[in-house]
């Protein structure tokens, strides 16, 4: 039996106190031919454990510090070679003033729930997150 190779993302669907939570724009390119928003997060690094690893890359992405409470949704998609798995976190914020965003991305912009139709997802998994978030929210 071979062993699995992959790469993981770990990405954080950040809520503020106005329950809103924030996305990313990610830039114009060949991937991305168009207007695209994802959520702040990125790969873990070799060894690095889960929840570190996702502090990590949002404090990067947003100098934003976060407070993680749930796992949402996991997801494995491409046909990369490894493979590419993904583990969404419900988090709210935790310190750090106002959202400042690395050159990894353009913009960032803290959306309502209501409006997760409206947004164009980079893949669909961040929208299945988002609805995800939304309902667990409203328990």
């Amino acid at each position: 039996m071979s062993k699995l190779k992959c790469n993981i993302g770990e990405y954080g669907v950040i809520i503020n106190k106005k329950g809103e939570f924030l996305i990313l724009k990610l830039p114009i390119n060949k991937e991305f031919t168009k207007d695209m928003w994802m959520f702040p997060g990125g790969r873990l690094e070799k060894e690095e454990q889960p929840e570190i690893g996702l502090k990590r890359e949002v404090l990067e992405e947003t100098g934003l510090k976060i407070k993680i409470i749930a796992p949402l949704h996991t997801a494995r998609w491409g046909i990369e070679n490894p493979a590419k798995y993904s583990v969404f976190y419900l988090c709210k914020l935790s310190g750090g003033g106002p959202v400042k965003i690395s050159v990894e991305h353009m913009d960032s912009k803290w959306v309502n729930f209501s409006d997760i139709e409206k947004i164009q997802w980079h893949n669909i998994n961040s929208k299945i997150a988002a609805k995800k978030a939304k309902k667990y929210l409203a328990t």
